[in-house]
């Protein structure tokens, strides 16, 4: 039996509960459980294998009210991360296929659309204390105003820190925090736009981290000034990602790290550990500060040098955070850990919960002797910065290694084992080494033997010192030449790998001549162990304005405790990690036209993301398949065109004004084909950042291979001026919302307080907006007219919806809250009686998705939203704003039919609110039932009570028998009975289903005289 056909029995069922969906406990192949990541053995997920049984139907109330939203439970432990529903919408929708499309791609991971991306290979307070120096105590250098005193003050003061350090106990600075205190400073609550429709669409993530590989999957850094100005521990929401793939979706109420050794004998006692077992007790739990950087920090320097295969990391490609845990050590001994023997290296292998490719999970090994000697510090860490660890940084449980580079610090554990040989997997041979410059290609004859030798993996973190003051394109004004004397200080970060301490920071101005020495600041106790320094330190040299506009160039560099300096240049190799040459800024003077004054201009080496800028300049561009003379051959397509072309069977993008069928390439690709199909058919510019920041030449190859046209002149005209347009009205109005709760490029949380039922299908729901900084209560501040887009997280995107608020309409209703009235279609079997079906071979209509999940939502649960939507605004008094066009109506009709009545209430309440508004409205509502008439007293208590001013009308289906409106369906003859004739000053506006508003009333306002998008308009 088809699994879109119910038996008898299941058809009855309904027939006594529609809300009721019959879900046997079917046992399935493991292959195909495999294939569908069944989670066998865990309480309530029976509806997982119902979805591939024939004989069951699962409805998205049966995924909801099976899925425990922990975070309501234990919001200590979630922060401001979403509930995920841990299915996808088509799987509920598309229930008929499912089973035949899994069966026919069993073995074929590769066929999956909703493959994780992956971009993961980089084939991819001072303490001053009495000196007795020279008989003089620091106060009798301070009353010496010589600058070489000064300089020895200050000296004295810098080395006395040092010798008072005493190592960090790393006791915990109490529990763990919820989102209070600094939450705000540390954690973002919003959600951005660009993740909507990627796996992690619940994840909070801020706006100053500047996404550096496109949407998905996030690898982002912040402003350098910005990070350094953000202090010496990094806030959460600024800490730099590096992600390969979708963020698993954890709870820490059922993940489990399985912890073994392959060969068997290494450990006696293999377990699996929940996350209560290791937090609770049983171990020592540690916390310190931590800087982690990633391999491929100030890889953009190196790319501009020559290409490499990684995207283009600047300078702040690494963050310092407080991070908590267990020794691993500990963990490893409870397992029952044998002690190696004298003539053999075993290894600890960590793997993820993340599946970034078909090449399979990111996993790595180091070296167990390191990580059972307990000074090195490495920790099962599941706290950063007072809190639990954030989703991009490895929740619940991650390793922290510290001294290494960020690429072994496996996040979202799920394995740790011991084995005899390095890790195997393909991310460990693959990623995070560094080859010699001879290497050029991984199709180079010798790439396998270096790539696959232990001796070419990136282990410690390396030696690196950064300016971050003056900032890249900072300006300094020079009014006189007195000004030339001031004084500026230059700022900046430095850190080092393996616990070493950075010994010196220096500065040269006249291309590394002369050094002069920077003055170091220290984390609070930053010392481990007695010797260990897991954290970066901050720096700063004073120089006058003079000194750097003589200046060619401003360098930095540092030296370790073997008094070894960072390298002159940078060594290119192929994948363009662990560049730690000198880092230069270059001043120049130019003349400020307005003024006349001199500006003294700062280049660092590159700009951020794509932009243009930075004094290093880019490299020949390489050499395609595709001549000039080839191209101009090609055909050129219109975006009208390209956008037909969006589908997994059927996908073009376009990338720098060129045109790719790129269908072929969804087989091969690593990441699978999520990546491309979110801008396939789609008039957009970001495909071409993100590809040039992470492909190689053969990536340009197989490009070229698709190669099928260009995008004509009007198309590229349209790109460039739509994207200028849209960024400067989003700016505008991101502007003009300051202050209000709902704001246009990012979803904020609305918390479920209230439901009332207003019919046997209609709820009424009341959400509490966030809060203001100042603890008042939010303001939604939404125009009438318009909507808010409403999103539920699923496995694989956010779900969206638009819906109007009912409440507040009028600036005086503003209390903190918003009020969402909402039809529930629920699940249903359906039978078409025309076709002389039976009850058996009803089709199963699973509803609609969001109403059915508010409706099955307990309050304290959250939705987002955003907005203000929709191209309809009424600014009062007849004056409506319609996709950017002023229009003033003294007449507006009005047609609705059954939820969309919600646009049309807020028109009339903002009109009849207002004495001062003469505009006349005549609204005819249409609907199947009387039950089913929305705010039916509201609508007729406002006509008794302003007759002149608003006209209603009501049509039922099936009316009840003392029914005054009309009956059956809305035809012209009513239409034009009760609606204003057509005229220059009246409008038109239109909400329903797509029967009422296509097949009835267009057409019959058509014939009365009213011209679409001039005098009838569509909410």
């Amino acid at each position: 039996m088809p699994a879109s056909v119910q038996t008898e029995d299941q058809t009855a069922n309904y027939r006594k509960d529609p809300l009721h969906l019959d879900i046997s406990n079917q046992s399935l192949d493991p292959s195909l459980k495999a294939a569908v990541n069944v989670v066998t053995g865990s309480a309530g997920q029976e509806w997982r294998a119902a979805l591939l049984n024939s004989n069951t139907l699962v409805s998205i109330r049966d995924v909801k009210q099976s899925s425990p939203n922990y975070k309501l439970q234990n919001p200590r432990k979630y922060d401001f991360s979403r509930y995920v529903l841990p299915v996808s919408e088509s799987e509920i929708k598309d229930q008929g296929r499912l089973r035949v499309r899994f069966e026919n791609e069993l073995g074929s991971p590769a066929s999956s659309i909703d493959s994780a991306v992956s971009l993961g290979t980089t084939l991819a307070p001072t303490s001053p204390s009495p000196s007795d120096n020279d008989g003089k105590s620091p106060t009798d250098i301070a009353g010496d105003s010589s600058p070489h005193k000064q300089f020895l003050r200050k000296l004295l003061d810098e080395f006395q820190t040092v010798k008072s350090f005493k190592s960090n106990p790393g006791i915990p600075k109490g529990e763990l925090k919820g989102l209070d205190g600094d939450a705000i400073d540390q954690l973002e609550n919003r959600l951005s736009i660009d993740d909507q429709d990627t796996p992690d669409s619940w994840i909070p993530r801020s706006s100053e981290l500047r996404r550096l590989t496109g949407k998905h999957p996030l690898n982002a850094e912040p402003d350098l000034s910005r990070l350094y100005d953000a202090g010496m521990i990094t806030p959460t929401k600024l800490h730099f990602v590096r992600n390969h793939g979708a963020v698993p979706q954890l709870h820490w109420e059922t993940h489990t790290v399985l912890m073994y050794a392959d060969p068997p004998d290494l450990i006696t006692k293999p377990r699996e550990w929940t996350m209560d077992e290791l937090t609770s007790g049983e171990f020592k739990i540690v916390e310190f500060p931590v800087t982690i950087g990633c391999d491929g920090n100030r890889r953009r320097e190196v790319n501009m040098v020559r290409r490499t295969v990684g995207f283009n990391w600047t300078a702040s490609g690494v963050s310092t955070a407080v991070w908590r845990g267990v020794p691993l050590r500990d963990v490893l001994l409870a397992c029952g850990l044998k002690e190696p023997p004298e003539d053999e290296i075993w290894y600890v292998n960590f793997e993820g919960a993340d599946e970034p490719s078909i090449m399979g999970r990111y996993a790595t090994s180091i070296p167990l002797a390191h990580a059972m000697d307990p000074t090195n510090d490495v920790i099962l860490a599941f706290g950063m910065n007072g809190r639990v660890l954030h989703p991009d940084h490895g929740y619940p449980l991650r390793v922290v290694i510290p001294g290494y580079v960020g690429g072994r610090q496996i996040k979202w554990l799920r394995r740790i084992w011991v084995t005899k040989e390095p890790n195997k997997s393909f991310y460990h041979i693959w990623d995070n080494k560094v080859v010699p410059s001879f290497i050029d290609s991984k199709s180079h004859p010798l790439a396998k033997a270096f790539f696959g030798d232990e001796s070419t993996a990136c282990w410690e973190q390396i030696m690196q010192s950064i300016i971050c003051k003056p900032a890249h394109e900072e300006n300094i004004d020079i009014p006189d030449d007195a000004a030339l004397q001031e004084t500026y200080t230059v700022k900046g970060f430095a850190f080092n790998g393996g616990g070493n301490r950075i010994e010196r920071v220096e500065l040269s101005l006249d291309g590394g001549r002369t050094w002069r020495w920077c003055f170091r600041r220290f984390l609070d106790a930053p010392m481990r162990h007695r010797s260990k320094f897991w954290a970066w330190l901050f720096w700063s040299c004073e120089v006058t304005l003079q000194e750097l506009v003589d200046a060619f160039e401003i360098i930095v560099r540092a030296q370790d405790n073997k008094k070894m300096y960072q390298p002159e240049r940078i060594t290119w190799t192929l994948t363009g990690m662990m560049n730690n040459s000198w880092y230069r800024v270059r001043p120049s003077v130019t003349l400020d036209p307005a003024t006349g004054g001199r500006v003294v201009r700062f280049q660092h080496p590159v700009a951020p993301l794509d932009e243009d800028g930075g004094w290093m300049t880019s490299p020949e561009p390489a050499v395609h398949h595709d001549s000039d003379a080839r191209t101009a051959a090609l055909p050129q397509f219109s975006l009208e065109e390209i956008a037909q072309h969006n589908k997994l069977d059927d996908a073009w993008i376009v990338l720098d004004k060129k045109v790719y069928d790129v269908t072929s390439v969804f087989s091969w690709h690593p990441g699978g084909p999520r990546a491309i199909l979110l801008y396939a058919g789609k008039a957009s510019i970001a495909p071409s950042i993100e590809y040039k920041n992470i492909h190689d030449n053969f990536a340009h190859g197989k490009r070229d291979e698709c190669l099928v046209g260009t995008l004509t002149p009007e198309g590229i005209s349209a790109m460039e001026q739509d994207a200028e347009r849209a960024a400067k009205e989003l700016e505008a109005l991101k502007a003009a919302r300051h202050g209000l709760a709902l704001q246009p490029d990012v979803f904020i949380a609305a918390t479920l307080v209230r439901r009332t039922t207003v019919s046997a299908d209609s709820r009424l729901y009341t959400f509490a907006l966030p809060r203001r900084a100042d603890g008042s209560p939010g303001r939604l501040g939404l125009p009438a007219g318009q909507h808010v887009q409403v999103a539920l997280h699923f496995q694989d995107r956010a779900v969206l919806r638009s819906y109007t608020p009912v409440r507040p309409v009028l600036p005086a209703e503003e209390d903190g809250t918003v009020d969402l009235l909402v039809k529930t279609y629920r699940p249903q079997a359906q039978v078409d009686g025309s076709a002389g079906e039976s009850d058996s071979d009803a089709v199963f209509n699973p509803g609609g998705t969001v109403s059915n999940c508010l409706d099955c939502m307990q309050e304290g649960e959250e939705i987002d939203i955003r907005g203000p939507c929709g191209g309809i605004v009424y600014r009062g008094r007849g004056e409506f704003e319609i996709d950017g066009t002023r229009r003033h109506f003294d007449k507006v009709n009005m047609i609705a039919g059954g939820s969309g009545l919600t646009p049309h209430w807020q028109l009339i309440h903002a009109v009849l609110s207002d004495p001062r508004d003469t505009t006349l409205i005549s609204l005819i509502d249409c609907n199947k039932t009387f039950d089913d008439i929305w705010m039916r007293e509201t609508l007729e208590t406002y006509a008794a009570q302003y007759p002149a001013r608003f006209k209603l009308w009501h049509v039922l289906a099936s009316p009840p028998e003392d029914w005054q409106y009309s009956c059956g369906r809305l035809t012209k003859s009513i239409m034009e009975t009760h609606l204003y004739p057509s005229a220059p000053s009246v409008g038109t506006f239109l909400c329903g289903p797509t029967g009422l508003i296509e097949d009835v009333a267009l057409p019959a306002l058509a014939e009365m005289g009213f011209v679409k998008e001039s005098s009838v308009f569509e909410f």
